[in-house]
Formats: structure tokens, C-alpha cells, sequence
């Protein structure tokens, strides 16, 4: 049978403080022996099952459980497209923070997509999904949301809320300002790792509401174009994933991530529980 180490202070002549920071370097070597994969699979698993990723505004949304399910998309649209304008900056954030060529060219791909630009493999896999290649060739995903905001009579006319803008500038900033592991972490274990789990539970309520698939293809889009995304934002996390501190900078990342939509979702769920129309919905 395999011996535990276990630290005693008083036996050994050292303080609390010192003999747990023994310890906890003891278990961040220790964690190296779990490989690359198996941290990333483990803390992908982690991080699908977040609380930002099931929050109980998504579950309402998608069964119909609040009061007046338009007035919430509606209010979700023109708040979201607050942040998810700036995606291709939070790309370019994460690009700016890789050494590799080989890691900021995979990026830089993905910047493409972003744009409308897409393989003939995806454009076919997309056509058998019903998503016809004219309704997105060329265009900027932001872009194909603020199509469903306007399908809703979404009106952008005053500023962005303060809350949006302290989520996007709080998210630039981790992917900007914090190491490149961390960066891949947020954007791609926490962002674009949950977002085809995360849309998934709008589908239902869009057929409720029976727009036209055009307006709306922003959701399925990225619960299936996201894959692509993810695979590369994997292949990019398994080089920092080989060591413990690359593993605790991409799961400190993948949190600050989920958290901070968590905080979107709470906020957005509050509006749409009160009984009189929010201001700005």
C-alpha cells in the first residue's frame, strides 16, 4: 500500500503557516502526475458544470418559467450585445498574450470564423443543420446577434449599462493583463468550453417565439461552430497544462470567467423577475 505524507508542526519544529505551505507545494508537484489530458478533460468537466453555466435564469428561459419570456430575451439582447460585440477584442487580447506562432496562427483562424469566413467542411456540416451558408457567409457573429436584437425591436439607443461595461472591461483584463495561461483558461476553458453547452438552453425558448431561423442563428451557429473553437483553444491549454503552475494560471483563468457570467446571468435574472418592466428592457 501506497504511504500518505502527513505534515505535523509541533513534531517537526515549524509553524502552522510554514508547514502548510510545505503541504500545499508538496500537492501542486504531486498534481503534475495527473497528465496534460486528464487535467484538461477534469477541469473542463468542472467548468460544464458551473453554476454559469446552468444558472437558473438559462433553466427558466428554457422552460418557459418566466413571466413574460419575450420581455426577458429582449432585455437579453440588448444587454448581451454589449459584451459579445467585443469578442473579436477579447480574441485579439488572448492572440497578443502567445509566444507560440503555431498558437497565435490557430487564433487567428478562429478570428477569421468570427468574421463569416468558414471552411467548406463547416459550411456542409451547417447545411445539414439547416443553416443556410447566405444567412452567415461574411458576416461578423456580433453582427448575426444584433439580427436577432432587431428581430425583437431591440432599441440601442441609450448607453451600454454599467453592468455590461464592468463585465467586458473585467474580462479584457483577465485575458489581457494576467499570464498567457490564464488567458487561454478564461477564453477557452471558461468561455468558448461552455458556450455550445450554455446556448443550448435558449433554443427552446426562440421556438416559442417562432422568429424566423434567420434571425436566430446565432444560437445554433456557435452551439456548433464552437466546437472547432474549443478544439483549439485545447490544443493551445495542453502546452500550459504540463506543468502546475501553467495548471493553476488556466484554471484561476476558467474561474475568473465563469464567475464573472455568473454575475451577468444573476443580474439579468433579477430583471426579469420583477413584476413591472425593468428600465432599459
Amino acid at each position: 500500500m501506497r504511504s500518505r505524507v502527513h505534515f505535523r508542526p509541533a513534531a517537526i519544529g515549524l509553524s502552522g503557516v510554514s508547514a502548510r505551505a510545505i503541504a500545499g507545494k508538496f500537492r501542486l508537484n504531486e498534481a503534475v502526475a495527473e497528465t496534460a489530458p486528464a487535467f484538461l478533460e477534469r477541469v473542463s468537466g468542472q467548468a460544464r458544470s458551473h453554476r454559469a453555466v446552468h444558472h437558473p435564469y438559462l433553466r427558466a428561459l428554457a422552460s418557459g418559467g418566466l413571466s413574460d419570456s419575450r420581455r426577458a430575451l429582449k432585455d437579453f439582447a440588448r444587454h448581451y450585445h454589449g459584451y459579445s460585440a467585443y469578442f473579436p477584442c477579447y480574441l485579439r487580447s488572448t492572440i497578443d498574450q502567445l509566444t507560440i506562432p503555431e498558437h497565435r496562427e490557430a487564433l487567428t483562424e478562429n478570428l477569421s470564423e468570427e468574421s463569416g469566413q468558414y471552411t467548406a467542411e463547416d459550411l456542409r456540416a451547417l447545411r445539414q443543420a439547416g443553416i443556410a451558408p447566405e444567412w452567415i457567409v461574411g458576416v461578423h457573429h456580433p453582427e448575426l446577434f444584433r439580427r436577432f436584437g432587431d428581430a425583437l425591436g431591440v432599441e440601442y439607443v441609450d448607453a451600454t449599462s454599467m453592468e455590461v461595461i464592468c463585465w467586458r472591461e473585467m474580462f479584457l483584463g483577465v485575458l489581457a493583463e494576467g499570464s498567457p495561461a490564464q488567458s487561454v483558461g478564461a477564453l477557452g476553458l471558461g468561455t468558448e468550453g461552455v458556450v455550445n453547452t450554455m446556448y443550448r438552453y435558449f433554443l427552446p425558448a426562440l421556438e416559442r417565439l417562432g422568429l424566423d431561423p434567420k434571425d436566430t442563428v446565432f444560437f445554433p451557429l456557435h452551439t456548433m461552430v464552437d466546437d472547432h473553437h474549443q478544439a483549439t483553444l485545447l490544443d493551445i491549454a495542453e502546452h500550459y497544462a504540463r506543468t502546475a503552475e501553467g495548471r493553476h494560471e488556466l484554471e484561476k483563468g476558467m474561474n475568473k470567467a465563469l464567475y464573472l457570467r455568473a454575475g451577468f446571468w444573476d443580474w439579468l435574472y433579477a430583471r426579469a423577475r420583477e413584476t413591472r418592466c425593468p428600465h432599459g428592457a
